[in-house]
């Protein structure tokens, strides 16, 4: 079964590669002038909250009706066990771009799918687009064109979640951001959107193996403008966090957490550039698509 799991992702991964990337055009929400709830500063990393965002993440693979319901394999756990309701689920067939919003307790939870099963066409950019950037207040700044397009077919269903969970729980006082693999692109990309005009709450942001979304510009504008408490975990040697590569131009974003396969909870804090070279930069051969499958010890397996 792994077996078949790595040579699915590993062609995934070559079309990625081969494909070009720019960025499409989106109505960014557009900035408010209200004073936002007090925002911390980029709070400690925390492996207990690492693995309960890892397990919103895997869940998001799982059947809808097990996540309607919460019963799937990944929702009720140590890491997770309080009840959750879930707001929203955004779907859309041709591109297979999965997500949901759900409430628990005092916190909003957004949550992206990865590439699942023989859903290559998650990974396949839109070549039509013209290159423009979707930041109007910063038009340096450009994403993938793939990753946005993949936004975009969920972009009005999200931000319909995000003010149903908002309505629905007004004493929330967190939000929570999440993804493994593309999954974490497309949080990135949503709360690129969102904040802070749909939400003005504090953003505690864990993604697991995510590519590149944008290039060093969008770095920069996300960093000033919308970053938060984001930790952008990678482990050991995870190909799909060095793409798509520097060399064409793409750029991570910060804080990188980077666990380096000591044991399960071995990690790093790297620096705030966004691509430290002594963390996952600096494994240059042995990348690794496996332990793309199996973030914090825990594999993601079918549900």
């Amino acid at each position: 079964m792994i077996f078949n799991k790595v040579k699915l992702i590993t062609l995934c991964l070559l079309v990625l590669l081969t494909v070009s990337y720019g960025i499409g055009v989106y109505e960014h929400q557009p900035r408010n002038t209200k004073k936002l709830k007090d925002i911390p500063e980029n709070a400690p990393f925390s492996l207990n909250v690492a693995f309960e965002q890892l397990m919103y993440s895997y869940a998001a693979y799982c059947d809808l009706e097990e996540i309607n319901s919460w019963t799937c394999p990944y929702c009720i756990t140590d890491y997770n066990p309080n009840p959750v309701q879930i707001v929203q689920t955004m779907f859309h067939t041709f591109s297979n771009t999965f997500g949901f919003i759900a409430i628990t307790g005092e916190t909003i939870v957004m949550a992206f799918r990865g590439t699942q099963g023989i859903s290559i066409k998650n990974w396949i950019t839109d070549l039509n687009f013209p290159p423009t950037s979707p930041f109007p207040a910063f038009p340096a700044a450009k994403v993938h064109r793939g990753f946005l397009n993949a936004y975009l077919n969920v972009q009005n269903e999200t931000i319909t979640g995000i003010k149903n969970a908002l309505a629905l729980c007004p004493n929330c006082n967190r939000f929570v951001a999440t993804g493994h693999s593309l999954g974490g692109a497309l949080a990135i990309l949503a709360v690129a959107d969102v904040f802070p005009t749909i939400i003005d709450l504090p953003i505690d942001m864990y993604t697991y193996g995510s590519p590149r979304v944008g290039d060093v510009a969008f770095a920069e504008y996300f960093e000033s403008t919308v970053l938060q408490n984001y930790w952008r975990v990678v482990n050991h040697h995870d190909i799909v966090p060095h793409l798509p590569t520097k060399d064409m131009g793409f750029y991570h974003l910060p804080i990188e957490v980077w666990f380096d396969g000591k044991n399960d909870t071995s990690y790093k804090i790297c620096d705030d550039s966004g691509e430290d070279p002594t963390c996952s930069d600096s494994v240059l051969i042995a990348l690794d698509v496996a332990e793309h499958l199996d973030y914090l010890g825990i594999e993601k397996s079918e549900c």
